[in-house]
């Protein structure tokens, strides 16, 4: 059955001489695996170009409930992007972006809200003249509350270390050692009170690693992205 949707290109992968497989986010019916033939071929009508990661389609697919593989009967560029594609830090970053989200999204089923963040960070990133320097601690914290583990709470006196398991502020006295030291604890309220909080340079990389680490205690089989090592210019001041 033909069906329309939009979809966020994820991860494409050579499948033969001239075919590839993308795994394509889609509005409609969640993370979908799709076989595209002839795509690599010199004659191709669509062009591989279509199915690079970031990439956003207005989408025309021939859907089977219960298959792992599908078909695209047609495909068009649902937006032209300004500068993600070219610029080699906004690329990096939606790059690593896609990594995190093909890391945390298994489920093949619409989920709207989910769609609209990932074309909204997506083209937020794309039209930044320069990117925010909390931009990835931001996107890391809302997509966790998508996916049902956000930080709760906020830093005190008395409750001044987040505990990563439990997702909340705690005393010091705990039984494991998956908490983070009080300075670090202070900066992630901020960040969670305030969007705009003024956060030292060496401090957000280290909100990163232990945001990261936190996506390791709550996401099943969750591996630390690999594009993780070109982000460091982003945390330079």
């Amino acid at each position: 059955m033909i069906h329309r949707t939009r979809g966020v290109v994820f991860r494409t992968i050579k499948f033969s001489e001239t075919s590839v497989v993308s795994k394509i986010y889609t509005e409609k019916f969640g993370l979908q695996s799709y076989i595209v033939n002839g795509v690599r071929s010199a004659k191709a009508k669509t062009k591989a170009a279509l199915l690079q990661p970031m990439i956003m389609l207005d989408l025309e697919v021939y859907h089977h409930e219960n298959r792992n593989l599908h078909r695209i009967k047609e495909m068009q560029p649902m937006i032209h992007y300004r500068s993600l594609l070219f610029d080699p830090l906004k690329s990096s970053v939606g790059l690593f972006m896609i990594e995190i989200l093909n890391k945390c999204i298994h489920e093949e089923e619409g989920n709207e809200k989910m769609f609209a963040f990932i074309i909204g960070e997506l083209q937020l990133l794309d039209l930044e003249e320069r990117i925010p320097v909390n931009f990835l601690l931001h996107f890391l914290l809302d997509l966790s509350a998508l996916l049902g583990f956000a930080p709760q709470g906020q830093c005190t006196a008395a409750s001044s270390r987040f505990d990563l398991r439990e997702g909340i502020f705690i005393s010091e006295i705990t039984q494991h050692p998956n908490v983070l030291d009080e300075s670090l604890s202070w900066s992630l309220s901020s960040l969670i009170q305030n969007r705009a909080a003024e956060i030292p340079s060496t401090q957000r990389r280290k909100l990163l690693d232990a945001l990261l680490q936190y996506y390791l205690v709550h996401v099943p089989n969750f591996t630390l992205p690999k594009s993780l090592r070109v982000l460091e210019e982003v945390f330079r001041p």
